[in-house]
């Protein structure tokens, strides 16, 4: 008989494509279960085309349309419920649903709701590895950790056509939900310079809409005003940026969505970190490198930083980073 399975989502882009490894491992342990997902409304269009999942439920905001959710959900009649996020509501909504195996993270004490259930190790392993975890409770110790994303053919010929003959190209992105996690414009103006200086490869800005004053500042930072090939910050879509980043080379940017975008379309990937932990949030595989400025902390405002409240507003860790270094670190990709 076929497994019906509900998971419980996270609610931003990055975080969302976090749980795709996940997605993955149940699909193949259950053959071809169906497979629903609560998600929020910013983190969906990461879901889109993915061949593993019947249908996206948009998460709600306002009690009593949660209420009618979980109403909705328990008319399912789900075999299996897994609260992908830490969150103490993915627990409840799986208890409320009536599901009889609810699986999931013992976060937030929201452990008596679940009766398949691991320690959160927070601060001691990477997200993917913390949302993967509870999968030995239900007896699936194989699978993959790669993160994935899934273009339809419309969208890979976009993607091509809107980098054409740029296949080289490192993409940039400079914006972060906070300051505490985007490098200096002028420091990455300057990275920027060594590295077309050495390579002479194109250049690609990319952001969102609230990135447009970053990117314009990089570029009056830079001597050479000439090295960016294309602008593309507040232009694209998430799916066209998806598209597009699919057909360059490499990327360099924050701990943000375009980082672990870049990161599972297999570019090589430069992420820089300051508030947050590479061990943690950090890309990865053979083509991934992290620079944290975490090294050039205080001991104990560190600790502050990561266990209590995030980020500062001087950004010592970030201004702390090399330029030169993280220049190397790019050009070294184009050998």
């Amino acid at each position: 008989m076929t497994k019906k399975i509900l998971i419980i989502g996270m609610n931003y882009i990055g975080d969302t494509l976090f749980t795709t490894p996940l997605i993955k491992a149940l699909y193949n342990f259950y053959d071809k279960p169906i497979i629903d997902i609560v998600n929020g409304e910013r983190g969906i269009d990461i879901l889109k085309n993915n061949p593993y999942i019947r249908k996206v439920i948009i998460n709600k905001k306002e009690k009593k349309e949660q209420q009618e959710l979980i109403n909705n959900l328990k008319n399912e009649k789900y075999d299996i419920g897994y609260a992908a996020t830490p969150a103490f509501y993915a627990a409840h909504y799986l208890y409320k649903a009536n599901i009889k195996i609810r699986v999931g993270l013992d976060s937030e004490m929201r452990g008596f709701l679940l009766n398949h259930k691991t320690k959160f190790l927070k601060h001691k392993m990477h997200i993917v590895d913390s949302i993967l975890s509870p999968l030995k409770t239900l007896g699936i110790e194989n699978y993959s950790t790669n993160l994935e994303l899934f273009l339809s053919e419309e969208e890979e010929t976009f993607g091509k056509n809107n980098i054409g003959n740029l296949q080289n190209a490192l993409f940039v992105h400079a914006g972060a939900t906070r300051l505490s996690k985007r490098y200096p414009t002028e420091l990455f103006a300057k990275v920027l310079d060594l590295f077309y200086e050495k390579t002479k490869s194109p250049i690609i800005l990319i952001g969102s809409n609230e990135d447009i004053k970053l990117s314009e500042e990089i570029k009056s930072h830079l001597k050479n005003k000439n090295i960016i090939s294309k602008d593309f910050t507040g232009k694209l879509s998430i799916r066209e940026m998806i598209a597009s980043l699919k057909f360059g080379s490499s990327f360099i940017g924050g701990d943000s969505a375009p980082l672990h975008i870049a990161n599972a379309l297999n570019l090589n990937t430069l992420g820089i970190y300051g508030d947050t932990l590479p061990l943690i949030y950090g890309a990865r595989g053979e083509k991934a490198v992290n620079v944290s400025g975490r090294e050039h902390c205080k001991a104990l405002k560190s600790y502050h930083c990561e266990h209590f409240k995030r980020g500062c507003a001087t950004i010592e860790c970030l201004k702390n980073i090399n330029y030169n270094h993280l220049a190397d670190i790019l050009i070294e990709f184009y050998k």
